[in-house]
């Protein structure tokens, strides 16, 4: 098939950086036309110099009747103006908005990827009820194509029905895995845990620092690392102001903000920490299994998917602060078992999770079109 001009939207030129950067120069290196839209952070100019073509869009993160018509409205002129073939939506907003546009517009191929459904199992009945409704209702009249990274949002969208099976993709999540590559700790060197993600409430960071309490009281040479950013843009500003208080209070506790190298982060770790409220397929935990080290996450959508329970890791309940201590303390207490963990991980990793699969699945979905 020929090339085909195509414009990726999400929220944010980070996420187009950092998570959506190795499938856009798949694309360019196969010879289609790509184009990003998204909020100009920064990163913009980087993606722009790769020969992408950029568009500064604002999109709010968040549901603002004003704001979101504007963007649709933006959305619409450009895949209009420019005549994009296709386009691939990302980041639950951005996903809603640019798939209305592109009905709006004519755009002959409309490609939707959940990094996970915005509805999960922890939401209160109406608020899931209504998030799914308009998922479904997006899905089946302004998709084409649905790739799923969670397997259990693929069996969900194949028994509700929200698309045709041969309009649905279980893509599943990888990274470069010849990034990271496991090293043993210096023997003698104080146990580490490592938290990497926004700080922001959903992603259980107070609840690691309450339970890390308790471990660093049991354990004084234990150690926590947390790598992530506090952005101004984000919505949850309390989180922030409790969580800087509370990394004063609490010895041993390192904080990092973003980190550009996390592969070396890895190797200076023993185990990995992720107590989410709400995942997609997070790339963070197959970054900690391709570096051979434990995990201990929560029991969500994603996570499970990633961490086989007493084998590479443990999965404990959202926010149940005593039992994420107490494996926190366990793996402290039994190195030779955070090992082998680690190592069944780095196997499982190996295995399932190659980010180069994921774009090949891609690939071949565009150049069938």
């Amino acid at each position: 098939m020929a090339p085909l001009k195509i414009l990726q939207v999400c929220a944010l030129d980070t996420t187009a950086e950092t998570m959506l950067q190795p499938l856009l120069l798949a694309l360019q290196n196969a010879g289609h036309d790509v184009g990003i839209a998204c909020a100009d952070t920064g990163a913009s100019v980087k993606l722009a110099a790769k020969g992408f073509r950029m568009h500064d869009i604002p999109i709010e993160r968040r549901i603002d009747w004003t704001s979101n018509w504007r963007t649709i409205q933006e959305i619409t002129r450009i895949l209009k103006e420019d005549g994009y073939d296709a386009v691939h939506v990302h980041t639950p907003v951005a996903a809603a908005l640019g798939r209305v546009a592109a009905k709006r517009a004519g755009t002959k191929h409309i490609v939707y990827t959940a990094h996970g459904f915005y509805f999960h199992e922890k939401m209160g009945r109406v608020t899931y009820q209504l998030t799914y409704s308009v998922e479904k209702w997006l899905a089946r009249f302004a998709t084409d194509y649905l790739l799923l990274q969670s397997e259990e949002d693929y069996q969900l969208a194949q028994r509700k029905r929200f698309k045709a099976n041969t309009r649905l993709m279980h893509l599943g999540n990888g990274i470069d895995l010849t990034r990271f590559y496991p090293r043993p700790r210096e023997a003698g060197a104080p146990f580490t845990f490592l938290f990497i993600g926004r700080i922001v409430e959903e992603k259980g960071i107070l609840e690691l620092l309450d339970a890390f309490e308790d471990v660093v009281y049991r354990h004084p040479e234990a150690r926590l690392v947390i790598a992530g950013e506090m952005m101004a843009s984000e919505r949850d500003q309390t989180t922030k102001h409790l969580f800087l208080r509370r990394i004063r209070e609490i010895p041993n506790v390192d904080y990092l903000g973003f980190v550009e190298d996390v592969p070396s982060l890895f190797q200076q770790v023993d185990a990995f920490v992720l107590p989410s409220h709400r995942e997609g397929v997070p790339r963070s935990i197959i970054e900690a299994m391709a570096s051979a080290k434990p995990v201990i996450a929560t029991n969500i959508r994603g996570c499970r998917e990633e961490v086989v329970e007493g084998k590479t890791g443990y999965l404990v309940e959202v926010r149940d602060i005593a039992k994420l201590a107490k494996r926190m303390n366990t793996l402290v207490e039994q190195p030779d078992r955070a090992n082998e963990m680690g190592r069944n991980g780095f196997d499982r990793a190996m295995k399932h999770f190659n980010e180069a699969d994921v774009i090949k699945r891609q690939l071949d979905l565009f150049s069938a079109m």
